[in-house]
């Protein structure tokens, strides 16, 4: 694992952390991960999953600056090859303490969470190795290049960060003993570009958590959501999409609705084109416990144009109740159906037109409760490492 997996932040370490806790019912597990230090994030935080794991290691590593980084990383493409998503992670310490392990031990498997994480394990143990790259990283940047919030400068990065990304998985990918991706969207994707045989994908998993509650139209305020965290670009391109595109076209027939902008770290550029509506926008930041404002609202919305992975705001918006506008972009992972358990709309009026219709309440608990059920019957954590292990146990068997 690249970094601790606690508290669990981003979708890698989410993933991380419930395939840890559920397959510590049937196995034994070391774990074996980066601590960054000089992090404020990192120093309040107590060793939570510890209790899931046979053995913990936890090693540190330093936080570079800009320059340090980005010479690192031309250092390590000109001796390695490595594109900056590896070299970014690189560490000896991690490298030896892995090799040492899999020595004293024999582990019957090795799971790896990212794609940055192949370059820990020996290459003699890939055949035992099923990496979970989440989202196939090259693609992901082709595409992330095609947003418009990129200055030409960036946009030459992410070219060159792609094509350097691309031969690394063409190097070390179809070794691998099993590649695991988060839809079967990006599966088929990668498949159509790569050709490996070894690619499968397991869903991201939500808890269900008012499965048992009665959701009432009547109860929730009149307000819109837009959850996740505010500097991931595809959040920074869709956050400013629907402030520039569609919620002017909300107002023009909904003057009182009120969009929440909840999540971590907000770019700037979100503030200052949600300064124009002055309380009609209410930026949060980082909160205790997004899932309030979740089953507050009327509506939850995705407007990313980014075609990769799992949308997680859009899954547990449904799992709480609250119904969703998307883009086919944010469904892609999800692979719901328009006008049962979501709406998906790709033009500003359209998808306006859908935010306004559910904030008057139209079908607003026919797709809360069909939501809901699309997510118990696809996206729990227990069934999707249930379907995992088989994957497991089929490997452990052919390696004996």
């Amino acid at each position: 694992m690249k970094t601790y997996p606690f508290p669990p932040r981003t979708g890698s370490q989410i993933v991380a952390y419930n395939y840890i806790k559920h397959l510590s019912k049937k196995h034994l597990i070391s774990l074996v991960c980066l601590q960054k230090i000089n992090s404020k994030r990192n120093k309040n935080h107590k060793i939570a999953p510890a209790e899931f794991v046979e053995h913990l290691e936890l090693l540190p590593i330093k936080m570079l600056s800009p320059t340090m980084k980005w010479a690192r990383s031309l250092l390590f493409y000109l001796l390695r090859g490595d594109p900056p998503l590896v070299s970014a992670h690189s560490s000896r310490q991690m490298e030896n303490k892995v090799k040492t392990l899999i020595d004293e031990e024999n582990f019957d498997a090795i799971l790896a969470f990212e794609f940055s994480t192949i370059q820990y394990c020996p290459p003699s143990c890939f055949h035992k190795l099923i990496v979970n790259i989440e989202d196939p990283q090259s693609i992901k940047l082709n595409r992330m290049r095609e947003l418009p919030i990129w200055s030409l400068w960036q946009k030459v990065k992410l070219t060159v960060n792609a094509r350097l990304t691309k031969r690394h998985e063409e190097r070390f990918l179809h070794r691998m003993a099993k590649v695991i991706l988060l839809s079967e969207s990006d599966m088929r994707d990668m498949y159509n570009i790569r050709k490996f045989g070894n690619l499968t994908y397991m869903p991201y998993g939500v808890e269900l958590r008012n499965a048992s509650e009665s959701i009432n139209y009547e109860e929730r305020e009149k307000t819109i959501i837009f959850s996740g965290n505010m500097y991931h670009p595809p959040n920074v391109d869709g956050a400013l999409y629907f402030l520039k595109d569609i919620f002017p076209l909300v107002l023009e027939q909904y003057p009182l609705a009120v969009l929440w902008i909840v999540g971590s770290d907000p770019d700037d550029r979100i503030y200052k084109e949600a300064a124009k509506y002055g309380k009609q926008v209410v930026i949060t930041g980082t909160v205790e416990d997004i899932t309030v404002y979740i089953k507050s609202a009327t509506v939850s919305i995705c407007p990313v144009r980014l075609k990769i992975g799992v949308q997680t705001k859009l899954l547990e918006a449904l799992s709480l109740g609250t119904p969703v506008v998307t883009t086919n972009a944010g469904n892609s992972g999800i692979g719901g159906k328009s006008g049962v358990h979501l709406w998906i709309e790709d033009r500003p009026h359209q998808f306006a037109l859908r935010v306004i219709s559910l904030l008057n309440g139209h079908d607003w608990e026919k797709l809360s409760n069909e939501g809901r059920k699309l997510v118990s019957e696809r996206f729990t954590w227990e069934t999707n490492v249930a379907e995992f292990e088989h994957y497991l146990e089929s490997l452990i068997t052919s390696n004996k």
